[in-house]
């Protein structure tokens, strides 16, 4: 029989061993996460080095899309080629969408991985929109139990949410985002020169995620956006760098510091991040995607806002500016195909995501939230707010 210490602690660094009285032994462990976010422009000229710095000597898997495939393929395989990093790296181009956002993509993901010989140090790099960035990084933390994973976002949204985010998640059993894992990529490279490719409704698709954290944490931000997102839209973000700039970095760092109080979701399931989260996961699924995340996201923001201002908790004149600015970027209030009874009904699998609450975000004022739980909002509060949206009577 081995002989245990039954008091001693042996700590590796990693984890802590203890062994404790009645044959019972605990092994505790922390997990660290080390995560770059590197704003650069133009990444794939010839003289920037970011995206080879961070990659460095090794033999690495580039995931992209067909779209940024058409449109910068060249331009990432002669970067690979010039000895930037190592030239037998491989360009791997998956074809998905929101609606084939699943494990299928995934394991493609991971048999190209393994046809190449991807090694366990080796990254697999995403360039692309948040579903490409999504599905290569659940990839990653899965090939091998592990592989570094490094995100290159090529749309708003990916620049402010999906490329600097911890979770990867793919939709399953008709559920939005149900399985997925928490692994920060080692490295996120923020480039807006990508944006001026970007179709005007997927611009303001990433609008909408500027917008959500504007509405509960930032105020500046928020001002910034009501008096210079028409405008930022209308450029593509390449007009005015300053403000652009400004724009995108309160945004990206907004969503980090509120992802920082709680990066792994423990414990604690109330987040500002969720805010235009509740109601927009069964708008995407209910309309089979015609609905763009960000227009759920807008659409959500919209009933959220107008949910406070009806039950007094935001002023009539700060429920205005938040539709207003939704309305002035060309974003939805309403989508005609909402079925309240069966929305509310999907708010079911929202309580299992927050361990059994509603947790409904939304703003006290410009800047700030509270959270509803499910004696405070109910069917026909929520038909109300929805049909004054619809009517844009929103009194």
């Amino acid at each position: 029989m081995i002989a245990f210490d039954k008091h001693r602690a042996t700590d590796t660094g990693e984890a802590t061993l203890i062994s404790i009285p009645d044959d019972a032994m605990q092994l505790s462990a922390s997990r660290t996460a080390h995560q770059e976010v590197v704003i650069s422009q133009k990444i794939l000229s010839p003289g920037n080095r970011t995206l080879s710095d961070l990659v460095g000597s090794r033999r690495s898997l580039f995931v992209v899309t067909p779209t940024v495939d058409r449109l910068y393929g060249k331009a990432l395989r002669d970067y690979i080629a010039s000895g930037h990093m190592h030239t037998d790296s491989e360009v791997f181009v998956l074809k998905v969408d929101e609606s084939s956002k699943n494990l299928d993509a995934v394991s493609a993901v991971c048999i190209k991985a393994n046809d190449f010989g991807l090694e366990r140090t080796a990254p697999i790099v995403a360039i692309g929109g948040g579903v490409c960035l999504d599905i290569s990084g659940l990839a990653a933390a899965l090939y091998r139990r592990g592989v570094p994973n490094i995100k290159v976002p090529t749309t708003l949204i990916g620049l402010i949410d999906a490329g600097i985010g911890t979770k990867n998640a793919v939709n399953h059993h008709g559920h939005k985002s149900l399985l997925g894992t928490f692994s920060p990529p080692v490295a996120s490279i923020l480039d807006s020169n990508f944006l001026r490719t970007l179709p005007a409704r997927h611009l303001r698709n990433g609008f909408a995620e500027m917008l959500k954290m504007s509405v509960v944490a930032e105020h500046e931000l928020f001002d910034l956006l009501y008096a210079q997102g028409p405008g930022l839209l209308r450029s593509n973000f390449q007009d005015d760098y300053v403000v652009a700039s400004e724009a995108i970095r309160r945004s990206v760092f907004s969503m980090l510091r509120e992802l920082s109080a709680n990066l792994y979701e423990r414990g604690e399931y109330r987040r500002k991040v969720d805010f235009g989260h509740t109601f927009s996961p069964y708008i995407e699924t209910a309309s089979k995607h015609a609905v763009l995340h960000g227009e759920a996201v807008a659409i959500d923001i919209a009933l959220s806002t107008q949910i406070s201002c009806k039950l007094g908790i935001l002023t009539v004149e700060e429920r205005d500016a938040v539709l207003t600015t939704i309305d002035r970027t060309g974003l939805p209030l309403h989508w005609s195909g909402i079925d309240v009874e069966d929305m509310y009904s999907s708010l079911k699998s929202i309580r299992l995501h927050r361990d059994g609450n509603l947790h409904l975000v939304v703003p006290d004022k410009i800047g700030s939230c509270v959270f509803l739980e499910d004696g405070e909002i109910d069917a026909s509060l929520l038909n109300a707010c929805v049909d004054e949206l619809a009517s844009k009577l929103v009194s």
